[in-house]
């Protein structure tokens, strides 16, 4: 086998997929390969190739080295993903924000249902919050509610409220986006991010810091 067929061929390419975390590597860019120190061609076989190379290599460098020169492609590609990633967090937490709250509302009507039957029928949720809060550790654990879910419960105001904030209030997703890599040390950040003072009263990083503590709360992180 030739050093340009060893290359391309399964035993190269499947290790430097998964060092890369590249999922398929095409034959273009296997052709791109190049063996460190080059290959010549009295290099007939790869056999030939590394008899030849051991007097260049360093006793302790035993395996063949291959030079991959879209490396800087791949990095790229790794960041990318890496940035949808961190969006993708961003607006899987705005739902779960939704979600969390809106599951502890139908538990706070479960427990309405036993100890204040007036509230069952009620479409507002000021009331509910206001028994939310109220609501004994004994009531709770006669509902057979798991501890955990207790204080989660009587802060439900604040819940509703950051559920409600963020489908009005954008500042603390815009901060999060802005300070992710894919825009925080480019023009889009620094274009942007003299606005919030004025607008918001804060900077960018005390709005996401802001919104990262909100999350944590609803999460019941904190």
């Amino acid at each position: 086998m030739s050093p340009a067929s060893f290359l391309i061929s399964e035993e190269i390419i499947s290790p430097l997929k998964r060092k890369a975390h590249l999922k398929r590597l095409s034959t273009g860019m296997a052709k791109r390969l190049r063996l460190d120190p080059s290959a010549v061609q009295e290099d007939l076989t790869i056999t030939m190739y590394y008899e030849r190379t051991q007097a260049l290599i360093p006793d302790d460098r035993k395996q063949l080295h291959v030079h991959i020169p879209f490396a800087d492609e791949i990095e790229r590609i790794q960041n990318k993903l890496l940035s949808l990633e961190a969006q993708l967090e961003i607006i899987q937490k705005r739902k779960l924000k939704m979600l969390c709250a809106n599951a502890l509302i139908e538990l706070a009507r479960l427990a309405a249902k036993k100890y204040k039957s007036e509230l069952v029928g009620d479409a507002s949720t000021t009331r509910l919050q206001q028994f939310a809060a109220s609501v004994t550790d004994a009531q709770l654990r006669d509902l057979e509610v798991p501890p955990k879910f207790w204080t989660l419960l009587r802060n439900i105001q604040k819940i509703i409220e950051a559920r409600n904030q963020q489908a009005h209030e954008t500042a603390g997703e815009f901060a999060q986006l802005l300070l992710d890599m894919q825009f925080k040390e480019g023009h889009v950040f620094n274009l942007w991010k003299d606005i919030f003072p004025l607008v918001y009263g804060a900077t960018v990083e005390e709005i996401a810091a802001r919104e990262k503590e909100t999350d944590d709360m609803v999460f019941g992180l904190v």
